[in-house]
């Protein structure tokens, strides 16, 4: 598949969804409602203790608005497409993808592509301009460069947990239940990582490496303690994208290669 093509799909998908568009407003209202609410309960969580292990409410507000940024970027092409996956083995139905001229796995979250992650994007984006206002940040362009690259690794660290996810349903059949993991252990990742003990440190750092979303970063570019990795390991995080996607996508495509018809 040419990215022509790729690029094509997601015009016709983008074209579908808004042919119902009062459905989608509302959607997406109700979505910026949703997150609202968390980032206020929050603000009422730390306006009670002031700071947190060290954080003030405008550096939490940049944390969770750079992980739910990147949930979103990554979600949009990868979670809608990777939890109804069970349900295509299951039935057989993904046997169609097989039999069409072009890469299964880019067709799958192309056509699948979320046009409704936009209100997360929107919710998220103002606050974290808000709160790098609210800290009066005096950046040269190398910071700003390092949080561009550091959104792009944290879309693709979220596209690539949820691929791998996805894929374990040509082995299990049934990976619902690692979604509901995956999104216990994202909360984690709302507050800053020296909150928690060792273990869930080591645990969002080295064995789902979701820490790399946005505490790492963040706790680079406000100059906070970044716990277990020592300052000049947070330009590790450039690289964490593009190797936990790369190893989602072989995984994936190495499943679909092993697979066999209706049932796994």
């Amino acid at each position: 598949m040419t990215f022509q093509l790729f690029g094509k799909l997601v015009r016709l998908l983008m074209k579908e969804k808004m042919q119902y568009r009062g459905d989608f407003l509302l959607s997406a209202v109700a979505q910026m409602i949703s997150y609202g609410g968390d980032y206020i309960v929050i603000y009422l969580f730390i306006k009670r203790f002031d700071t947190l292990a060290g954080w003030n409410w405008p550096e939490i507000a940049l944390l969770y608005s750079i992980g739910l940024l990147t949930y979103a970027l990554g979600a949009s092409f990868s979670f809608v497409q990777m939890s109804q996956l069970e349900g295509q083995v299951r039935q057989g139905t993904f046997d169609t993808l097989l039999i069409k001229p072009v890469n299964p796995y880019l067709y799958l979250i192309s056509r699948g592509f979320n046009l409704a992650y936009i209100a997360h994007i929107t919710i998220s984006g103002s606050v974290l301009v808000w709160a790098m206002f609210q800290l009066n940040l005096h950046w040269t362009w190398t910071p700003y460069f390092y949080l561009l690259i550091a959104i792009i690794s944290g879309s693709m660290i979220h596209a690539g947990v949820m691929t791998m996810i996805g894929a374990m349903s040509f082995i299990w059949v049934r990976s619902s239940y690692l979604f509901s993991l995956f999104f216990q252990l994202k909360n984690f990742i709302s507050y800053p990582l020296p909150v928690f003990g060792t273990v869930v440190q080591l645990l969002l750092t080295v064995v789902v490496p979701l820490a790399f979303v946005n505490f790492y970063p963040t706790a680079y570019l406000l100059d906070n303690d970044t716990a277990l990795l020592p300052p000049w390991a947070m330009w590790l995080v450039p690289l964490a994208g593009p190797i936990i996607y790369g190893l989602g996508y072989r995984f994936w495509m190495f499943g679909a290669n092993k697979y066999q018809g209706a049932g796994g």
